[in-house]
């Protein structure tokens, strides 16, 4: 990429810390260099060195000069290590900006310019742009991975297999039937069959990355003193919500972003629902529901001695205006006799059955959570790159299952194959419009 302009930023956190590092990208690279140290610097060598203005030393910094193409933008690059606090790093950058053609960077222009130069994927600059927004560990380790190129090989592995079953298909189209061996018939199928399983891998892959890169809401609701506070304090190990026989004890919304088994959840705690004319209550109920309409999946709490009565049928038929995805459990099932357990159960089939407090089926509990969260994010609109890879990638996929191997429908069985590598192309080749780059990249943070 040709860029009349040099980027530069800070590419550390803003504030008072021990250093503060400031990138450089472009053309104008070595005239910065010559302008503030007035002496060369050997690439990808670590100077130190006194950044000056004419003969007064603004700063001793450490400053790495990275020579184009072997560089994170793919151009010249420099990088300043000087003493952190916001007067210094604006002080550097502001005598930079000073050289012609140098400005501040966007959001995101860095990876961009490295993207543009062809130095990353386009899947590789999303999983980067995760990896900075990671909630949990495991959601940092699934972009690291991502962005290793790991999955951009796996896809590669396809295309290829996809690409030489496009030339036995189309060598076998040149051969009369006679001539056509088994063999050849055979080493199709299993190359169509291998490729179906490695699309489907990678599309498990790119769903479950989805939830781990969302921070997902779950709402807890249902009337007062059915275990909603002891079931956030399970789920985050942590006192979150107070805990008392008193109904009513939870008047507002108490929230907590916690790590469900690896996947970044923000669980709300809400006011008990029911009739009353405390205000206080009135509120916290109005902002429950509310929170009920905005959350990915909402978990029902109903007390299982009391059963689902005419109030909770209300409340979920208020609820499921706004939000179908509700997952509907009877807490305090240690309270009843087996046998009574037993017929409530055959009367709601998809009901959760689980004790908070004896820890029974709260395993199950997080395990359907995490299938609902699953469910809810599937067609939500962040992740736009995302959401496209997993159109593409089932499209391919469908594209190859139709497949029937025949020897009189080797023109068709061509043709599946062609859509089914273009799709894979798509993700690979990374043929997007402007408006989704400037999306994904505008995400990004400065300096990056």
């Amino acid at each position: 990429m040709n860029n009349i302009d040099t980027i530069v930023s800070i590419a550390t956190p803003m504030g008072t810390g021990a250093i503060s590092v400031i990138r450089c990208s472009g053309d104008n690279t070595a005239n910065i260099i010559n302008t503030f140290f007035k002496k060369k610097l050997s690439s990808r060598q670590a100077y130190y060195v006194n950044f000056k203005k004419e003969n007064i030393v603004i700063d001793d910094v450490v400053a790495i000069y990275y020579a184009a193409p072997k560089s994170y933008t793919g151009e010249d690059m420099l990088e300043i290590m000087c003493h952190g606090g916001p007067v210094m790093y604006q002080l550097i950058i502001n005598e930079i900006l000073q050289i012609d053609n140098c400005r501040f960077a966007k959001p995101g222009e860095f990876s961009e310019r490295a993207f543009l130069n062809n130095k990353m994927s386009l899947l590789e600059a999303e999983s980067l742009c995760a990896l900075i927004n990671a909630k949990t560990e495991a959601a940092a380790l699934a972009a690291r991975e991502s962005m290793s190129g790991k999955m951009t090989k796996d896809l590669l592995g396809v295309d290829n297999a996809i690409l030489k079953t496009r030339i036995q298909v189309e060598a076998l189209l040149d051969f009369s039937d006679e001539d056509i061996e088994t063999e050849g018939i055979q080493s199709i199928s299993k190359l169509i069959n291998d490729s179906k399983k490695e699309i489907s891998k990678i599309l498990e892959k790119l769903k479950n990355n989805r939830l781990l890169f969302e921070t997902s809401k779950v709402a807890v609701i249902g009337k007062p003193n059915t275990g909603k506070s002891s079931l956030i304090n399970y789920l985050t190990e942590d006192e979150v919500s107070i805990v008392n026989k008193k109904a009513g004890t939870t008047r507002d919304v108490v929230s907590k972003i916690f790590s469900l088994d690896g996947v970044p959840v923000t669980i709300f705690d809400t006011a008990g629902i029911r009739d009353t004319n405390d205000l206080i209550e009135k509120e916290g109920r109005e902002r429950a529901l509310k929170q009920a309409a905005s959350a990915n999946i909402v978990v029902y709490l109903y007390n299982v001695s009391d059963g689902i009565d005419q109030e909770d049928i209300e409340i979920l038929s208020n609820i499921r205006k706004a939000n179908e995805n509700i997952l509907v459990a009877a807490n305090k099932i240690d309270l009843i006799e087996k046998e009574v357990l037993e017929k409530i159960k055959a009367n709601n089939k998809e009901d959760l059955f689980i004790s908070i407090k004896e820890n029974i089926n709260m395993n199950m509990m997080r395990n359907k959570i995490l299938e609902y969260l699953k469910s809810a994010i599937k067609n939500s609109s962040s992740g736009l790159y995302n959401i496209k890879n997993i159109e593409h990638l089932n499209q391919a996929y469908q594209e190859i299952d139709g497949i029937q191997i025949n020897l009189n429908e080797l023109e068709l069985i061509a043709e599946k194959l062609k859509m089914a590598q273009k799709n894979i192309s798509m993700v690979l080749d990374n043929n997007d419009d402007e408006r989704v780059l400037s999306g994904i990249f505008s995400n990004f943070c400065i300096g990056k």
